[in-house]
């Protein structure tokens, strides 16, 4: 029988979080999703794991059925909804997988509050923006993240969105155009508003984050072909100044990794938040037989 999931709410301090969760069937796993997208983003992944993780999956504040926090969407902010989460709901040190800025999430949790976390997986994140102020937004991102917010304010209904999604891209799945309209239903529109000005959510160092980070980390990058978030010489970087991170390419693959390149990102997830089975244990040897 496939697990069975469970959806609940969580009064974090300065507002409500919306999330999965799946039975207790080994040591935790939290999913954190991207900017714009729902926990929802998940869902069709969290049974590849959840046979013997309990396996979490939250809604971001402004996103989904979380509440909305007017103002209140620098990185960090998304942050300190999380780290109550994981103590009071997770209730035990879990490893986390964030995709783009659920990655930052991942990461600054990480470097704060090492006690909440055994591993992290970020997922093609913006993490080192900073290290490249010339660079500024892209203006492809710049663009989804306008016409995103454009969209999220209009009036238009979902049946609405995903008409007219799907005229936009006809060759877009229509699973996808449902999901996306969804997703833009459900948002604040005020989540991309620093992004659009200067990028002023990334409220970070990331100097100092990945210094202080003590668990092992994995920066998962995009093609960047397909126009990955993460830079192969940050990458590096990154594993050079903290011997704990390390970094791969999927190759071919687009920013949403954990969808164009499915099969190949879940068995990267499982071989690195792999924990190691108590031998005198017998539910674990029942596991592994």
């Amino acid at each position: 029988m496939p697990p069975q999931f469970t959806s609940n709410k969580y009064d974090a301090p300065e507002t409500s979080l919306a999330y999965d969760a799946g039975p207790n069937n080994g040591p935790p796993v939290v999913f954190i999703h991207g900017l714009g997208a729902r926990r929802q983003d998940w869902t069709s992944l969290l049974p590849e794991f959840a046979t013997i993780r309990q396996v979490f999956a939250p809604d971001l504040r402004g996103h989904g059925d979380s509440g909305r926090v007017q103002g209140g969407y620098r990185f960090t902010q998304y942050a300190e909804d999380i780290v109550p989460f994981l103590r009071d709901v997770v209730g035990e040190p879990a490893a986390l997988v964030g995709h783009s800025l659920g990655g930052v999430i991942a990461t600054v949790i990480a470097a704060d509050h090492p006690e909440l976390v055994t591993t992290a997986i970020a997922v093609d994140p913006p993490l080192f923006s900073k290290r490249h102020p010339d660079d500024g937004n892209p203006t492809k991102y710049r663009e989804r993240f306008k016409r995103a917010q454009d969209l999220a304010a209009s009036d238009m209904t979902e049946i609405g969105l995903f008409t007219m999604l799907q005229k936009r891209s006809p060759n877009r799945p229509a699973y996808v155009s449902r999901a996306l309209a969804r997703n833009l239903i459900k948002l604040d529109p005020d989540v991309f508003t620093l992004a659009l000005d200067g990028g002023k959510q990334l409220d970070f160092d990331p100097d100092d984050l990945i210094g202080r980070v003590t668990c092992p980390m994995l920066i998962m990058r995009a093609d960047p072909e397909n126009g990955s978030a993460v830079k192969e010489e940050d990458a590096k970087w990154a594993a050079e100044k903290n011997p704990l991170v390390s970094h791969i390419l999927i190759e071919g693959s687009a920013h949403e990794i954990h969808h164009s390149h499915r099969d190949e990102f879940v068995k990267k997830v499982h071989e690195f938040i792999y924990v190691e089975p108590d031998v005198e244990s017998p539910e674990s040897e029942a596991v592994n037989d």
